[in-house]
């Protein structure tokens, strides 16, 4: 094997190593580019074609498989303490409703708090949290008895 060749398969090892490590679907496109540039050293093509094949290939690969792999990733969103508060219970502390934003309690914390719909949360009450708009929670009614806090 042609030592050229043996540096094009090392630097393909390395790139899949590389790759391997980072996850990010990068850096093996390099990879089989630096294959292709070791066949091509294999047949006794120049160094320059060599080089030349390699970032065509590379670039190649990059760019078009890049976008579908960014969509195709799993993203894990992690939850924030905000987060946490959808779904959850909450007491309400003023009445909300009524063109009124009241207040309500969620795992220790008030927060400011709209209805889902046009009714009205007495103080007192349960209601869940459906969404987050800006600062206040969104909540929907979902009992009629008093509480405590």
């Amino acid at each position: 094997m042609a030592a050229v060749a043996i540096v094009w398969l090392v630097a393909a090892i390395l790139l899949v190593v590389l790759e391997a490590f980072s996850v990010q679907l990068v850096s093996i496109w390099f990879a089989v580019g630096a294959l292709v540039a070791m066949i091509f050293a294999l047949l006794a093509l120049p160094v320059w074609l060599q080089l030349i094949a390699f970032t065509l290939v590379s670039v190649a690969l990059l760019a078009a498989t890049r976008p579908l792999a960014r969509k195709i990733a799993v993203r894990h969103k992690t939850a924030t303490n905000l987060d946490r508060a959808i779904g959850e219970i909450a007491i309400v502390l003023r009445d909300i409703g009524g063109g009124q934003v009241g207040e309500v309690k969620v795992n220790g914390l008030i927060w400011s708090a709209v209805p889902i719909a046009d009714f009205v949360i007495r103080a007192g009450e349960t209601a869940k949290v459906i969404a987050i708009e800006g600062v206040k929670l969104v909540v929907d009614k979902i009992s009629t008895e008093v509480s405590t806090i």
